[in-house]
């Protein structure tokens, strides 16, 4: 049993129980506070513009930076539960064997498609290092700093829950279709 394992379902054992199921809280947390906050200055924007026909003219690059960053973290969050869209038609189609390989392909897909982005996130922070936004006038580093943090975050948690099987309450997928 590995240190993480433990943590993948609630009557788990071990010396590292609950560390998967605590990162991933913690990323759930700070994705809805990415969420609400640019919600919250979105709607700030529309009424100051329209009712007090004045402008909040760092909201625009702050909310693009919390998208950024709420988007690659909760990329993470969906990878580990398996989330993400794909077409399940040869999937259903299989047996258990044929299944389990599919799944382990599409795991194998998913880390490479993360790890190049982590890659391709190092360069491009490389390249903005020493680019300021024109309105915060904050690095441009600090924003592009979420495609490698969520990209390796998204690779993380794929190794962490490489062999975890879902419940049934877990299943995305309405079998009867």
């Amino acid at each position: 049993m590995f240190w993480f394992e433990g943590s993948l379902s609630p009557g788990g054992t071990g010396p590292g129980r609950g560390v998967l199921g605590r990162l991933r809280a913690a990323l759930t947390v700070v994705s809805v506070a990415l969420l609400a906050s640019y919600f919250v200055l979105v709607l700030l924007q529309v009424f100051f513009r329209y009712v007090l026909n004045e402008s909040l003219f760092w909201a625009e690059e702050l909310v693009r930076a919390a998208m950024l960053w709420g988007i690659m973290l909760s990329s993470a969050l969906v990878a580990a539960s398996r989330g993400h869209i794909r077409v399940e038609v040869l999937e259903l189609m299989l047996p258990p064997t044929g299944r389990r390989i599919v799944v382990w392909a599409a795991n194998v897909l998913t880390l490479v498609f993360s790890l190049t982005l982590l890659w391709a996130g190092i360069q491009f922070i490389d390249r903005t290092w020493m680019q300021q936004s024109p309105v915060l006038d904050v690095p441009k580093w600090t924003v592009y700093l979420a495609i490698p943090v969520g990209a390796a975050l998204e690779s993380l948690l794929m190794i962490l829950t490489w062999n975890h099987k879902p419940s049934p309450a877990d299943e995305l997928t309405d079998r009867t279709l």
